[in-house]
């Protein structure tokens, strides 16, 4: 009899200790499947710039901060929604986004603007997904929209060139011990601001490692071999006539190598004419 009472009061204690692992789980659970959502929406995101960087960033730039005449800016939600809206797309941003990679554009729907990858081609983006023939398949255009839409707000890093663009426009801008900025801190400031660093990169300068077009580390003193160069089709002289030739009219000469119609064609009007020669003292300086 005895046994059997030991048996009843197992039972009801194992009874007991299920209840509470039941309930401890039902508390939990809830918050444990929050935490994975949110780790496997960051793996997305993680994957997103992989996927951005090794795909979108000869147009679109580092960061997504766009490259200026070739392709905007994707580094803010509120101008994703803004765009989805201003097209006229039914659904949210992160849908308008898929789409618009997926089957990319035919023609530029801003060409004042942004002349696209294909200035002279048949489209100003390509189709990415898989469907239209591209590499990317469903699941990797819909993590880059993850990640695209993850900026919230510019990174300081961001949020200070902006300042320091606006500054320029009012030509307000001074060095940062209140004197007039020097000669490289202003040439810099120029390449950020124009999208330099989306396709260069100048190996001693923050925001500078693109890949898509020549390096311009030392582009002082490359231009003159290049202009040496018995394949050299541009016109330029000098390494100052060479680099103002490559701002103003990039398909003069095109190193072998890189992409012809990926810079913009119009820096010579988009630039003002201090812009150029601050670029080209500094960057001829460069050896």
């Amino acid at each position: 009899m005895s046994m059997v009472r030991i048996q009843i009061a197992l039972g009801i204690l194992l009874t007991i200790i299920g209840l509470l692992v039941v309930a401890w789980v039902g508390v939990n659970e809830p918050k444990r499947l929050e935490e994975s959502t949110l780790n496997w929406e960051a793996r997305r995101i993680e994957y997103g710039a992989e996927l951005f960087e090794r795909n979108c960033i000869t147009c679109h730039g580092m960061d997504a901060q766009g490259v200026p005449g070739l392709a905007p800016p994707l580094n803010s939600r509120e101008l994703l929604e803004q765009r989805a809206a201003e097209m006229g797309w039914p659904g949210d941003a992160f849908g308008y986004i898929v789409k618009t990679v997926e089957g990319g554009r035919l023609i530029s729907s801003r060409p004042d603007q942004y002349v696209g990858n294909m200035p002279k081609g048949d489209m100003a983006m390509p189709p990415w997904g898989e469907q239209f023939g591209g590499p990317l398949t469903q699941f990797d255009i819909e993590n880059i929209a993850l990640f695209l839409l993850n900026f919230e707000e510019f990174t300081p890093e961001q949020q200070a060139m902006i300042e320091a663009a606006q500054q320029t426009e009012t030509g307000g801008e001074e060095a940062a011990g209140g004197g007039e900025a020097s000669l490289e801190e202003r040439a810099i400031q120029i390449l950020i601001n124009n999208g330099c660093g989306g396709c260069h990169t100048m190996q001693d300068v923050a925001g500078m490692a693109g890949t898509v077009g020549p390096e311009l580390t030392n582009i002082g003193a490359v231009a003159a071999n290049r202009i040496a160069d018995p394949n050299y089709t541009g016109e330029a002289t000098t390494p100052e006539e060479y680099i103002l030739e490559a701002i103003v009219n990039p398909n003069a000469y095109v190193v072998e190598g890189f992409p012809a119609n990926v810079m913009p064609q119009n820096f010579g009007e988009t630039l003002s004419e201090e812009d150029i020669n601050t670029l080209v003292e500094y960057l001829s300086s460069r050896k």
